[in-house]
């Protein structure tokens, strides 16, 4: 999918369907019982007192940093009318904040969409101290240990082959951290679960889902293979990228 229809398809699924990603996630556990914010933030140094949200969502983040500046930066007014903390509607790169403002910025599954991926580095990089941290979460499309159950609700919605504006894969990722000012220091992945108790739980998972094109009837086709497996867990590959400045 271009590049434009991926923009306008992501802000018109955030206002219509705010906090839905973080309603998901924030039921996921991995085998340690963090949620995928938790162990986002766990890379997040306690003396960066300021932390600059980049697609901030909902505000998930910014509700587990108590006692920090938390700004938020979202494209869509409906996530942040839901949002804790400081607010700031504006994409990246037109962030209207001040170089070196903060002490760490993240991003919570989001850094696939923001395309070109160069420009939003060198954006974090602007805005970091030297010495900060960007940690930044996304979705994990490796084929190997992929859970049938998910392959098989990406199959119904069409969502097999799809390609974010920004993948992240392959080599010479390390290379354009640098080439931004930035030092990629950990990429990781975890397994978080969610589970889906009860048939009524089925279309809130399957509408979370990114699924630019799919028409309401494989929506429904998705729906229903999962209310046939329920009580279910479905499990959720996460990538963790840590960089410093």
């Amino acid at each position: 999918m271009p590049d434009a229809r991926w923009e306008r398809y992501v802000a018109e699924y955030h206002d219509a369907n705010p906090g839905t990603t973080e309603d998901l996630l924030a039921g996921a556990r991995d085998g340690a019982g963090r949620s995928p914010y938790d162990w986002l933030l766990e890379a997040v140094p306690a003396g960066a007192t300021t932390v600059v949200d980049l697609a901030c969502g909902s505000g998930p983040l910014a509700r587990r940093l108590p006692g920090r500046r938390v700004v938020g930066v979202d494209q869509s007014a409906g996530e942040l009318s839901r949002g804790a903390g400081l607010r700031v509607q504006a994409r990246v790169p037109a962030l209207p904040l001040a170089g070196g403002c903060a002490g760490a910025v993240v991003t919570s599954m989001a850094l696939m969409l923001l395309h070109p991926l160069d420009t939003t580095l060198t954006e974090v990089a602007r805005l970091l101290r030297p010495g900060g941290t960007f940690v930044a979460t996304v979705p994990s499309r490796e084929k190997a240990g992929a859970a049938p159950l998910f392959v098989d609700l990406l199959r119904a919605l069409g969502q097999t082959r799809l390609t974010y504006p920004e993948p992240l894969d392959g080599d010479g990722l390390a290379e354009r951290f640098g080439a931004s000012g930035l030092t990629l220091s950990g990429d990781e992945t975890a397994v978080f679960v969610r589970a889906v108790a009860r048939p009524d739980d089925a279309e809130q998972v399957v509408r979370s889902f990114y699924a630019p094109g799919a028409g309401p009837a494989q929506v429904a086709a998705a729906v229903e293979r999962l209310r046939q497996a329920v009580p279910v867990d479905l499990a959720y590959r996460i990538r963790r990228l840590v960089a410093r400045r």
